[in-house]
Formats: structure tokens, sequence, C-alpha cells
């Protein structure tokens, strides 16, 4: 053991240093003990296994979203059809064993208006929902369908579950 005030080396059982007269029992404490200084803490570099997953994770999380965002806005104009404009046209009823009714035809114009059934009325495509507008002298009427294409189909889904399909000619 040495003197931590003048750094010179302490004999066993001393209590006092030879070189600069400090007591020793000051230096080790009141057990008697040498006191030991506290050891600086370790700061430890390693990340743990699990937060690395969170954070790789977390990445590529982040860069998908980026992607997608990109994406949508740098999609060609011409790749996304408007619905409303896939709809312009003649289309014929498809019945339960795939053939098609000629009779019932709905066809749907560029001004928004559509006459089928023996009825006319207005349409509109309102948060992806078909929505047809019937007015009368007396009375208005609107139905909404959800609807998708599928090929040249259109399927008009009601609420009863019934699914109505339609195909262009």
């Amino acid at each position: 053991m040495y003197c931590k005030y003048c750094g010179a080396r302490l004999k066993d059982g001393a209590s006092y240093c030879m070189r600069c007269g400090q007591p020793i029992l000051e230096q080790r404490g009141r057990s008697g003990q040498e006191k030991k200084q506290p050891e600086a803490k370790k700061i430890s570099k390693k990340v743990p296994k699990k937060v690395q997953r969170w954070c790789v994770v977390a990445v590529v999380v982040l860069i998908s979203i980026i992607s997608v965002a990109i994406g949508i806005d740098t999609k060609p104009k011409g790749f996304f059809i408007n619905p409303e404009k896939k709809l312009i046209g003649t289309w014929y009823e498809v019945r339960e064993d795939g053939s098609i009714d000629y009779e019932d035809e709905m066809t749907f114009f560029s001004d928004g208006t559509f006459i089928g059934g023996g009825e006319d009325g207005r349409y509109s495509v309102v948060d992806g929902k078909l929505i047809f507008r019937f007015e009368w002298v007396v009375s208005k009427f609107v139905y909404t369908y959800d609807f998708y294409f599928k090929g040249n189909e259109l399927h008009i889904c009601q609420d009863d579950g019934e699914e109505g399909i339609l195909r262009k000619k």
C-alpha cells in the first residue's frame, strides 16, 4: 500500500506515513481495511440483440413506407384507370349459366348519365362506391353499391349479398 498524500510505500501495520507523517487510519477507513477507490463505471457499447432487431425492423418499415410513397407519386399517369372512365360503354347482364342477356343492358355515358333496365339517371363513383341517382317528378332515389372490375366484367355487390355481373361487349 502507498500513502495517498505523498506516494511513499507504507509498511504493513504502520499507523502513520514515515515520509509525510499523515495517519494511515484515515487512508484505510474505519474498519482498518484499505479504502478502495471507486472504479469508473464501464459503459458498454454493445447493444442488446433485441434492440438491434427492433432497429432493423423499424428501418425496413420506414424504407417500405418511403418506397410506397415514392411509387405512388411517380407511377405512370396511364397506369390507373379512372373507374368512371372504365364504366363508359354498354354492359350486358350475365346470366347464372354464364351466357349474356342482350336484352338487359346498361349504358354509361361520359357526361355521368346512364340508361338501363328501363330507367335513366346519373351515376358517379365516390369513395370506391358506385352511386346511381334517379329523379322523377315526384321523388328522388339514390342507390349505392360496392363494385369491382374483373377482366371485362363489372361486378355490382348488392345489399342482400347478391352480386350482379355485367359484361362489356
